[in-house]
């Protein structure tokens, strides 16, 4: 059967004679009446429905939903069409997934001290098993001596013995046993096994779907080494390397399920994917290029099934034939719009599949391509009208120095996209990138009326080790001229007016609002700091190991973009306080463990000593990533607010 379907006729009810849908309908507006712009904390509303995912069988289907703070997990059998709710309280819930068609592995974090890491409080994962039949809850490692109930890398579920259980890691409290443990536990709590007793630098295991190991990888700290172990009836060596930051990587199992895929650097600095045989050698490349090209593995094998392409969205290859059917029969269902398979059954053809586009803000499905069933599950903002969702558009320009960027440019809806008021919003790491997919806080901005622009400057991933290197030593310096020259060239164009420019960034982002407001001047007319960093020696300071024992890689990480510590104050705003002429609004929360939050109140007491308009918004239970919904939600209309007076949008 071919499924095709519009967007518009599945929230009216139309389409596919198979659809159904779990979560109520979206309204559309009547034409040809414009309804009202959403306000700013419509879209810091937690998404309506996420984490979807899709239980063994491709029968039943869990997603998690938030009320005012409050997490609900939503079970949903698409046989009964019965479902369930547990309330999870305000947990911070970061995956969802099923073990088997009655137990679902919840993962949160939470913010505390550990005993067997030294400094200040840290982000840790919990991870729970919830029986959906008793319920009954089985937190694991919450009852072993010795642990406390936090899991260390990743967590796979296994069939052991014909039973499904749960793989996970942890260290034990304090320093008398210097190993790390790799532990299989049942579902029900009643059993925990130790799979492996590892040294203390372990940072990951590749197993088969039983539960076998194959091997494990080892990085130590002191000496710099990075190495593999293979499983032959014992741990033996197969591969080591003197590395630093830039590491090799076991990904996963090889097609054969013995052989493992591997990330390699190479002397061009980009590196590259091979499969690694049980005694060392290596294949011939698994890809063309591995700057956005990485391989993906089958979830029912653990094996390497196909490669990921991605430019701003991810694309999918695959080397069986029925999983890139799939694919295809996908792109033929969501024509025109950009989607990405979530998840599958054991029959790969039941799938989940999440859709967004020009107008619509993130819709998550069902789709049997046995049976042509279609399920609407639900939509992330059922409230957004389609009428005010925009979309991005690449662009490109040259920096001062003739470097070529590529930025998105989010235009605002229902406006002709000429001398625009403009909201420069840098992304964070700084070694990260932008991308094309939906952005409430973007969104936000284009909503009132701003264009969005959000350049992937020097240092961001995504376009080669050559770019990123270009970043070394320019936090602060091109780093940060790279997006004034982008506001140069969108007024050149006449799409902005350059006199109506602000920007309002997270994390590095914070501290490229706060740098533009303090170091690369006369561009903006007010700046938003969220979380960012304004004195660069202390927050190094912090890093900096306190021992021989541990030198954490962010540390080398932030020194090469930093470039040479003689000249860190001469691009720490903080020490330029005294060249502010602009409005600045400092946002942070005091649970963040990645920028200490002094880093925002010493920032607002020294602009306000130096007698500048600087507003300080703290927030309590709110942590780097904003995941406090009560908390954001203030957050945006407070930002909003403060660029509409200092930045009008008309």
């Amino acid at each position: 059967m071919t499924i095709s379907f519009n967007r518009r006729h599945l929230m009216t009810g139309a389409g596919a004679a198979a659809l159904t849908t779990i979560v109520g309908a979206k309204a559309l507006a009547q034409a040809p009446t414009l309804p009202p712009a959403p306000k700013p904390e419509d879209w810091a509303k937690a998404e309506s429905i996420r984490n979807v995912c899709l239980s063994p069988s491709g029968r039943k289907i869990a997603y998690l939903q938030e009320k005012e703070g409050v997490k609900f997990i939503i079970t949903h059998d698409l046989d009964t069409k019965q479902g369930q709710t547990f309330n999870i309280g305000v947990a911070k819930v970061s995956s969802l997934a099923w073990v088997d068609d009655s137990h679902l592995a919840v993962s949160t974090f939470a913010t505390g001290k550990i005993e067997r890491f030294a400094g200040g409080r840290q982000t840790f994962t919990i991870v729970s098993v919830y029986n959906i039949a008793s319920p009954a809850i089985n937190t694991l490692f919450a009852d072993l001596a010795g642990f406390e109930s936090f899991v260390t890398g990743n967590v796979n579920v296994i069939n052991y013995k014909g039973k499904a259980q749960i793989t996970a890691s942890s260290y034990k409290t304090g320093f008398e046993d210097e190993a790390h443990f790799l532990y299989r536990f049942s579902l029900d709590g009643s059993g925990a096994s130790v799979m492996d007793r590892a040294p203390i630098g372990t940072r990951s295991w590749i197993m088969t779907p039983q539960g076998d190991l194959v091997a494990r990888t080892i990085y130590s700290d002191k000496s710099k080494t990075y190495s593999i172990e293979y499983n032959s009836g014992g741990w033996k060596e197969i591969y080591s390397l003197k590395c630093d930051i830039d590491r090799p990587y076991v990904a996963g199992l090889g097609r054969d399920g013995k052989s493992l895929v591997v990330f390699m650097p190479t002397e061009d600095g980009e590196g590259m994917y091979y499969e690694m045989a049980p005694d060392g050698k290596l294949s011939a490349p698994l890809v063309k290029s591995a700057i956005n090209e990485t391989p993906t593995f089958d979830p029912i094998t653990f094996c390497l099934n196909g490669i990921r392409t991605y430019d701003g969205w991810s694309h999918y290859s695959y080397f069986a034939a029925v999983d890139q059917d799939i694919v295809k029969k996908t792109e033929k269902a969501m024509e025109g719009y950009r989607f990405a398979i979530i998840e599958r059954g054991i029959n790969p053809l039941q799938v989940i599949v999440y859709s967004e586009g020009s107008d619509d803000a993130g819709t998550y499905y069902y789709i049997d391509f046995r049976t042509g069933e279609v399920v609407t599950i639900g939509y992330a903002y059922p409230d957004i009208p389609v009428e005010w969702i925009t979309s991005k558009s690449v662009i490109t320009y040259k920096a001062a120095d003739g470097t070529q960027i590529e930025a998105y440019l989010t235009l605002p809806p229902n406006r002709e996209a000429k001398n625009l008021p403009l909201v420069v919003h840098p992304h964070g790491g700084p070694q990260a990138r932008d991308g094309v997919g939906f952005d409430s806080e973007v969104q936000a901005y284009a909503s009132c009326g701003y264009a969005v622009l959000q350049p992937n400057f020097r240092g961001s991933e995504g376009y080669g080790v050559k770019f990123t290197e270009a970043g070394y030593g320019q936090w602060g310096r091109k780093m940060q001229t790279d997006l004034s020259d982008g506001v140069r060239y969108l007024a050149s164009q006449g799409i902005v007016d350059p006199k109506r420019v602000c920007i309002s960034g997270a994390s590095y982002g914070g501290y490229a609002a706060l740098a533009g407001a303090t170091l690369d001047t006369g561009i903006y007319n007010c700046a938003v700091d969220v979380a960012g960093i304004s004195d660069i020696r202390q927050f190094l300071d912090r890093e900096r190991p306190a021992d021989a024992m541990y030198v954490p890689a962010s540390y080398r990480y932030l020194q090469r973009f930093l470039g040479d510590e003689k000249t860190l104050d001469d691009i720490s705003p903080i020490k330029h306080v005294d060249k502010c002429n602009i409005p600045v609004l400092i946002v942070h929360g005091k649970d963040d463990t990645v920028v200490e939050f002094s880093q925002s109140a010493n920032m607002a007491k020294a602009l306000k000593a130096a007698g500048k308009d600087v507003t300080f918004q703290p927030y309590e239970h709110e942590d780097h990533w904003q995941t406090n919904e009560a908390a954001r939600t203030d957050m945006y209309k407070t930002i909003i607010a403060f660029i509409e007076k200092y930045n009008p949008p008309t």
